[in-house]
């Protein structure tokens, strides 16, 4: 960055980047905390961003648990992306990209695809094993 004087009129444009550590989000200070979901929905990452939803899921829930933390409140079982899933499972079927295995870093690349109706008679081997899972 370069420093302009007061006097000119000149202003360069600064770039600042902020590291999330997602383990360590229990231990950040709450004014912390309440910055690094301001700097996760400001993300110019494209809407549908995994990741980006992902951290910013991570962060919310963060902040919900220490809202209540006199309280064990079940935090995962109604969730906002949880009719769209069922809806997409009912009418699809995720192939995963790279070798299928979870563990693949390629996983995440692959292909949602129509579903075959019921009254086709058609069942395609391996088809089952990605239905109704949330890719992680």
């Amino acid at each position: 960055m370069t420093l302009v004087s007061s006097r000119t009129a000149a202003v360069d444009a600064v770039v600042v980047s902020i590291e999330i550590d997602m383990a360590r989000l229990g231990s950040y200070a709450d004014a912390h905390l309440a910055m690094l979901w301001q700097v996760a929905q400001a993300n110019p990452a494209p809407y549908d961003d995994r990741q980006a939803g992902e951290l910013v899921e991570r962060i919310g829930r963060e902040i919900v648990r220490r809202w209540l933390s006199g309280v064990t409140p079940e935090l995962w079982k109604h969730q906002g992306r949880s009719y769209y899933w069922s809806q997409l499972t009912k009418f699809a079927i995720y192939r995963p990209g790279g070798t299928g295995s979870v563990g693949d870093p390629d996983w995440h690349d692959g292909t949602w695809v129509a579903r075959p109706a019921p009254d086709d008679g058609v069942a395609e081997s391996g088809d089952t094993a990605a239905v109704g899972k949330v890719p992680t």
